[in-house]
């Protein structure tokens, strides 16, 4: 009788999954994905849904527009308008469809007068780092995707200690997935310095009601006083400095900016506090902002989430990758496209723009593996030239538009980034940020293998069915 009672339930359970499924209006390849998980495995896909897949954002929503109503119109007080206008006077009509684009989402205008700085690797952007955090006088708020509790965290910990006991304004968020082995205690000192730690959505499988592991905050930001920020792939830890045996040397990319565009970095931080924690502090953290310089880089902050009414990131990388018309660099820890992209991208080789694309040769997970190989015959039989990094493990994520125009964030070239993690990307219209990436890019090609189309169809079947099989879930990873 109790086994008749446990399948009526389950059964229950995935029928209304299905209707929820349906109803939450996703593409129609994420809804097909789970259908059939739920049809084909249904306690496995019940479990997995309710875990991963409900989208529980309308509070995140409710919150974003709050903080926007609280300081009034945020645009109209920071000025977007005018901002707007005067970079597009000032830089012309190139690359307009993007910077409009970016704004409309809505997001921040493109400004001018940004110094940015390319950083390649935590050796480098480390110090560089640590020597800004010893200089704030004000406040510093940093939000982390992953923060380990190892000999990088602590000092990272202990720098924000040292600024928090002198009086400036520490503010520290981590997201609660991404930094799993991470233990509110680690940070007691900076607590008990008067810094303020949150994590972000924690997820408490002893309790029903918080147990949820998906759309997280995948962003990387430090903000320095306002005025100087970081971004990139660069998290806290030991494997960023190659540590870590399994993956060796670390190779990644940051990026420094002075200006105005740190002002908007600190604005989508604001957003994040504000939803952890109830606090308001884009009305008197703005008051750094002021009307850009003409001189120095056009730089535009684009952040997206699943809070958003767009998938802001998959349009970003769609409209640069068709605005290319000589070549276009793109370095990527994980490659799961939807279709938009890898349609893009085979349509740019085959108008003729040099497209190259570089992956990791070692990956931290063989299923998103086994779904990346499956996108690559179309793109190398297109003409695309794809590369495969040997040195150790590549996450950058970084494009280049014809040496013109450079994107540096914390968006992989995948559907979790582009529809389930809050993200965050900086778009540079500026052949110096752009002929440094350009750079780094032809280096990181002398440590990879090409991925040559003639030897990569005759990879076994059974290796084939594997990539297929992981690529239906493509949507989901």
């Amino acid at each position: 009788m109790l086994i008749y009672i446990i399948l009526a339930v389950v059964v229950a359970g995935t029928l209304l999954s299905c209707v929820f499924i349906i109803y939450e209006h996703n593409s129609p390849t994420a809804t097909m994905a789970w259908l059939l998980a739920m049809i084909l495995l249904p306690f496995v896909g019940l479990a997995t849904y309710f875990i991963f897949g409900r989208h529980r954002l309308k509070m995140r929503i409710a919150l974003l527009k709050a903080i926007r109503e609280g300081v009034g119109d945020f645009k109209e007080k920071l000025d977007f308008e005018r901002t707007f206008d005067a970079v597009l006077e000032k830089a012309g009509p190139k690359h307009e469809d993007l910077m409009l684009l970016a704004y409309r989402f809505p997001g921040p205008p493109p400004t001018m007068g940004n110094s940015v700085e390319v950083q390649k690797d935590a050796e480098e952007s480390y110090p560089d780092m640590f020597e800004a955090i010893a200089g704030a006088s004000e406040h510093i708020n940093a939000m982390y995707y992953i923060i380990k509790p190892d000999d990088t965290g602590r000092r990272f910990r202990d720098a924000l200690v040292e600024r928090a006991k002198a009086g400036v304004e520490v503010r520290l968020l981590y997201d609660d997935i991404g930094s799993w082995s991470m233990k509110l205690d680690f940070f007691r000192p900076l607590i008990e310095a008067g810094g303020r730690v949150r994590e972000y959505r924690p997820v408490h499988f002893s309790r029903f009601r918080s147990l949820y592991a998906n759309f997280r905050n995948h962003r990387k930001i430090l903000v320095v006083d306002g005025k100087t920020a970081y971004t990139g792939g660069i998290n806290i830890g030991d494997e960023y400095l190659g540590m870590n045996p399994s993956f060796g040397h670390w190779h990644d990319t940051n990026v420094k900016v002075t200006g105005t565009a740190a002002s908007h970095l600190q604005l989508i931080f604001t957003e994040d506090w504000y939803y952890v924690t109830g606090e308001l502090l884009t009305a008197a953290y703005m008051k750094h902002y002021e009307f850009p310089r003409e001189s120095g880089s056009i730089v535009q902050v684009v952040p997206s989430g699943p809070d958003r009414q767009r998938y802001q990131i998959a349009q970003l990388f769609f409209t640069a990758i068709t605005s290319a018309k000589k070549k276009l660099f793109i370095t990527t820890p994980y490659f799961v496209p939807d279709e938009s992209v890898q349609t893009a991208l085979i349509a740019a080789s085959l108008r003729g723009v040099d497209v190259r694309l570089i992956v990791p040769k070692k990956c931290d997970s063989k299923i998103i593996k086994y779904a990346s190989h499956s996108y690559y015959t179309d793109l190398l039989e297109a003409g695309c030239r794809i590369y495969e990094y040997t040195k150790g493990f590549i996450h950058s994520k970084t494009m280049s538009v014809d040496g013109e125009l450079g994107i540096v964030g914390t968006a992989n070239m995948d559907v979790r980034s582009f529809r389930l993690n809050f993200e965050i990307c900086l778009v540079c219209y500026d052949s110096e940020v752009a002929g440094h990436l350009e750079e780094h890019f032809y280096e990181d090609i002398e440590d990879s293998e090409q991925v040559r189309l003639s030897r990569f169809v005759l990879r076994p079947r059974a290796e084939k069915f594997l990539e297929n099989t992981a690529r239906l879930m493509s949507a989901v990873l």
